[in-house]
């Protein structure tokens, strides 16, 4: 059986990691590779280089193809000793309901009978003035005030 690991020491293979990996094959590892050596599945790795990479512990080096992970200040780690903040579930999940109910109240607000009803009534009082002008509008022309001329004035 597999021995859950902490926040802490999770972050300390990941470093271990970055220095092993390069030491064996003499260059950075990308997320990837870092994944596969340290025997982490991708998205733990991701997570654990995002929260090392906002304390400043590691940095990633963004290339033309991938980017690859070094390490900055490995000091900065230790703050993780003492952060016991588990992603906690149980907030996540009522987080992800209440954005999914937002957006289905968004979603039938818009297709609601009221929806937009006050917008479509202006442009169509807009429509109907320019039917009742004959469709012309009282725009003068920019040429008319670049040469002088005042043939909309008759």
């Amino acid at each position: 059986m597999a021995k859950a690991y902490s926040l802490y020491e999770e972050a300390q293979i990941i470093l271990a990691g970055i220095r092993l990996f390069k030491h064996r094959e003499r260059r950075l590892p990308s997320l990837k590779e870092l994944a596969e050596f340290t025997h982490f599945n991708t998205e733990s790795a991701h997570h654990l280089c995002n929260r090392l990479e906002t304390l400043g512990a590691v940095e990633r080096i963004h290339g033309a193809f991938d980017e690859r992970i070094c390490l900055k200040n490995v000091l900065e780690a230790e703050k993780l000793r003492e952060a016991t903040d588990s992603p906690n579930l149980d907030k996540e999940i009522k987080k992800q309901k209440e954005d999914h109910e937002n957006a289905i109240k968004e979603v039938e607000k818009k297709f609601s009978d009221n929806y937009g009803k006050k917008e479509k009534e202006d442009l169509f009082a807009k429509i109907e003035e320019k039917i009742k002008k004959g469709g012309k509008e009282d725009k003068k022309s920019p040429l008319d005030a670049l040469f002088g001329n005042d043939s909309n004035e008759k």
